[in-house]
């Protein structure tokens, strides 16, 4: 999914310039990137649909700087007025090829576990994970299929297929999503057990 925005190029900074964008329909934004922050400002409409599209940390945006083109970016922070329900400023970091950064990359999962149709309780542990990496493997979201996760199985961070680049920054090696016994397997379970127990032959003799 493309993301793009129009940004207009500005001069003027400091908090009546700013009070005055905002009352023409535009958000005050800097975007930051070696060394340096360029002044900006987009559409207010437009920036609320992006935001409320679902975009995170690792969701790269194509902002399209008047007389200087396109920039890729992702957005560093998001202000917003306490007062209201508006956004206020924000910060976006410029893309530099090769050059890792850390970010937030969401985990989606998909299918429904076979364990889950055995009567076993689907747990999706971890939604996301902070990883180094260079910007060209950027993924928005992880997908993780668990259609084959029976009741006992799981799912680990080290088990993720990520790309090669990766440095997920993380202690230990959690369980990002499993399949638990519920009260109703395991009271099945051991009543399965004690019918067959019962059923075992003892081995004696009659006289």
């Amino acid at each position: 999914m493309s993301h793009k925005l129009a940004v207009k190029k500005r001069t003027e900074t400091g908090k009546n310039v700013n009070n005055r964008l905002r009352e023409s329909g535009q958000v005050p934004i800097n975007i930051i990137g070696g060394g340096n922050a360029a002044s900006g400002s987009v559409n207010e409409k437009e920036l609320e649909k992006l935001v409320h599209s679902g975009i995170r940390q690792s969701t790269l945006i194509e902002l399209e700087v008047e007389g200087e083109g396109v920039q890729k970016v992702f957005v560093k922070e998001v202000q917003r007025f306490p007062e209201m329900d508006r956004i206020r400023h924000v910060d976006f970091y410029k893309v530099e090829p090769g050059k890792k950064i850390v970010t937030k990359i969401g985990i989606r999962t998909e299918g429904t576990a076979k364990g889950s149709k055995m009567g076993g309780q689907f747990d999706h542990l971890i939604h996301e994970i902070r990883v180094k990496t260079v910007p060209e493997d950027l993924l928005e979201t992880l997908v993780l299929d668990v259609t084959d996760l029976d009741v006992g199985d799981f799912i680990k961070v080290s088990n993720l297929k990520v790309p090669a680049s990766w440095e997920i920054l993380v202690n230990g090696d959690p369980i990002v999503a499993a399949v638990l016994k519920t009260k109703a397997l395991l009271a099945q379970e051991r009543a399965e057990a004690k019918e067959a127990a019962g059923a075992k032959p003892t081995g004696k003799k009659g006289k």
